[in-house]
């Protein structure tokens, strides 16, 4: 049930589907060397164990890790036998009633949840169904978003036990204890059980990870073939910022040791896995160590693509390097670029330093990306203005931007009060306003935010964005929050990223920069500006989804090809119009580009 909050982030980008019961065949995944004895012959006292994880419902595939992670701990005591557990992962919005139904089929005597900001009122509303339908099943739960229900903030908690922090040493007592008091999950429970009545908290325990065999290696978690796959490689992180609960209950990091990482990675490459999002937080905490995992992706991943988190004071040229050479994304949590802000939340932050650690990422050719924040104590909506023109101003692939979540168990969520929060008390835990960012002044960010991800993000614009905005004498934040109504009316917040076609999103940057220019007296600059942007979307369609575009351009073909028309207004001044068509098609090399 425990899983890292890097896990409880990434799952959202992560594909689900209804598991299955992981007995029977698990097609290869299952590795012989753990078909021992207690495998084989059924333990006729096992306890029946139903470990659930919910997935979001525009979800495709996924592995619910935190239940395997559990399972397998559970396995490894040999109180619980592999017959007797299954593990699915619902969707969310599904039919609670039927799902319980279903659930209850194969007589669990225990069932687990793993609790995320996303599911945890799904979960709840599932096992109090169970709770009602069968008294005397004992319902645990754990993961992230446990802390909602150990904070006693929800009232009715239909749980019997909660779970804090790592999960598998702990669940392995719990059930030895379980298993020796004739299978009654706590001694006050019976079929009248009171809502008031509150769970018990089991704190965490030490995992060692010598000692715990590997969900993926067992077969409790099996790698979908030809997709994605989140991949533990550390628990833990040395840094405390205030709204965030990584860590919680570890008291260092902890490194999965190398050789069961190795046999993963070759389980992957076996699989077909396409990507793999690394779980660390830190990734280049330890320069050696990220330098040799870097190498062994390199060399061994086959042709996966890998997600990382770093941390950019740490990054040094001999990483940038080993980053660049990998088929891989960066992601770094820059949060806020206002030191003040950073100081409150307990993170340290040096923006020249900063830039020059983005330099070697730029300097390799990394994919990279940022995380922002708005709504940090102390922050404002000039604030964060001013740290999206910053992270802009840096050429990143993609910014992710997020309202503060003040999220149970982290230190800030006991700060609400001093900070003077208007918040959620339920997931997503939302800040709604606070006195240095108004309710109204969230609302705006919103809209700036999410403009930023239609026009620059998913309109793939960081080959182009700032060269078009430099004539038109405009800041990110101020351009972007111009557009966003017009991007709200086009592209609504509330629907589907992935529905959005970049054809669609290309045609409205299109014409949002051609108005542009237009009201400041500048038309002339309106067809260069039209074939940087089409040009490079057209590579991009060629590159990412195998599209072959016919393109007329205003200018010659090795005009616009040429870093020349970045300079949009002294290219319009020497170029004169001289159309051509082009025909820009997919290539394995990459995308080819011909004149037609």
């Amino acid at each position: 049930m425990y899983v890292t909050s890097a896990e409880n982030n990434a799952s959202a980008e992560n594909n689900a589907n209804m598991c299955g019961d992981i007995r029977g065949d698990v097609g290869g995944a299952m590795c012989d060397d753990v078909c021992d004895d207690r495998r084989r012959q059924p333990n006729s006292a096992s306890p029946r164990v139903l470990l659930v994880d919910f997935q979001a419902e525009d979800a495709e595939y996924s592995v619910p890790l935190g239940c395997a992670c559990v399972g397998s701990a559970l396995l490894d005591t040999g109180l619980v036998d592999r017959e007797n557990l299954r593990i699915i992962a619902p969707r969310l919005g599904e039919d609670k009633t039927q799902l319980a139904r279903r659930c209850l089929e194969s007589k669990p005597s225990i069932v687990g949840f793993s609790l995320y900001c996303w599911n945890s009122g799904e979960s709840a509303e599932l096992a109090r169904l169970l709770r009602r339908a069968e008294p005397s099943v004992a319902l645990i739960a754990g993961g992230p978003d446990a802390e909602l229900f150990a904070s006693g903030d929800t009232g009715d908690c239909p749980f019997d036990e909660i779970f804090l922090g790592p999960a598998e040493t702990s669940v392995q007592t719990w059930i030895r204890a379980h298993c020796a008091c004739g299978g009654r999950a706590r001694e006050s429970r019976d079929s009248c059980r009171s809502p008031a009545t509150k769970p018990r908290i089991i704190q965490p325990e030490p995992v060692d990870f010598t000692k715990i065999t590997s969900p993926w290696l067992n077969g409790c978690a099996v790698p979908p073939e030809n997709h994605e796959v989140l991949w533990e490689l550390t628990r833990g992180c040395p840094y405390h910022c205030s709204y965030c609960y990584e860590g919680r209950g570890l008291s260092a990091v902890q490194h999965i040791p190398t050789e069961r990482l190795e046999s993963e990675l070759a389980l992957f490459v076996r699989r077909g896995v396409e990507k793999v999002f690394v779980l660390d937080p830190t990734f280049n905490l330890q320069r050696d160590r990220a330098l040799s995992l870097l190498a062994t992706m390199r060399e061994k991943g086959g042709g996966i693509f890998w997600y990382f988190e770093i941390r950019a004071e740490l990054l040094d040229a001999r990483q940038a390097k080993a980053f660049g050479e990998l088929n891989c994304s960066v992601q770094i949590g820059l949060q806020s670029a206002q030191k003040r802000v950073m100081d409150t939340i307990g993170r340290s932050f040096d923006r020249e330093l900063f830039v020059k650690k983005i330099e070697l990422l730029n300097g390799a050719g990394v994919v990279f990306g940022f995380d922002l924040i708005y709504g940090l104590p102390g922050d404002t909506l000039g604030g964060f203005r001013d740290s999206l023109d910053f992270a802009l101003s840096l050429y990143p692939n993609h910014l992710d931007i997020f309202p503060l979540s003040v999220l149970p168990g982290t230190s800030l969520h006991g700060q609400r009060g001093q900070f003077r929060f208007d918040c959620d008390i339920t997931p997503p835990y939302r800040l709604n306003g606070q006195p240095s960012f108004p309710a109204r002044d969230m609302a705006m960010a919103g809209a700036i935010a999410h403009a930023c991800d239609v026009f620059y993000t998913l309109g793939r614009a960081v080959p182009w964005f700032n060269a078009v905005l430099q004539p038109l004498d405009m800041r990110s934040s101020a351009f972007f929050q111009k557009i966003a109504d017009e991007t709200e009316s086009r592209f609504p917040s509330q629907g589907c990223a992935s529905d959005m076609l970049h054809r669609d999103i290309e045609a409205f940057q299109c014409e949002v920069l051609q108005a542009a220019y237009e009201r400041q007296g500048k038309a002339e600059m309106v067809p260069a500006v039209l074939d940087l942007v089409r040009y490079n979307g057209a590579l991009s369609r060629a590159f990412a989804e195998g599209e072959t575009t016919r393109l007329k351009l205003s200018y010659p073909l090795a005009a616009v090809d040429g870093g020349e028309i970045l300079d949009v207004e002294g290219f319009a001044g020497e170029y004169k119009i001289h159309p051509c068509t082009v025909l820009i098609k997919p290539g394995i090399d990459g995308p080819i580009v011909k004149i037609v």
